[in-house]
């Protein structure tokens, strides 16, 4: 029993300490001159301006890999082919959300957090 115990400790902190080194899907929101943007670089991005335009631009990034990747497959409103970056077009007074699974060279995988961007326009 003392051993079951050892071995389930062991996974245990093995688990965690995976998570704690775990990639990180960011995001970075642009909006236009003048507006203003909370939280580039974290997980939950909000952007306002005054332009009255019905769409911005944003990147949703992968942080904290730590090892060589294979391919990455990017899912939500992140439509790209690979790499650790993508560029998207955020729509006004919308949700927009990303995540990716990424393969590595050692044959493990790993799925990202889910990251958001939104944005409003007008005054």
């Amino acid at each position: 029993m003392s051993n079951m115990l050892k071995a389930i400790g062991v996974m245990a902190a093995l688990g965690f300490g995976q998570s704690a080194f775990a990639a990180d899907m960011v995001c970075n929101l642009n909006v236009k001159s003048g507006g203003y943007v909370d939280g580039n670089g974290t997980a939950h991005c909000i952007g306002f301006d005054y332009n009255f335009g019905s769409s911005t631009s944003g990147t949703y990034s992968i942080e904290n890999v730590t090892k060589p990747i294979s391919s990455v497959i990017w899912s939500g409103n992140a439509k790209c082919s690979g790499g650790v970056s993508c560029g998207v077009t955020v729509r006004a007074y919308s949700i927009n959300k990303a995540s990716a699974t990424i393969l590595y060279k050692d044959g493990t995988w790993e799925q990202t957090n889910t990251a958001n961007m939104s944005y409003e326009t007008g005054y």
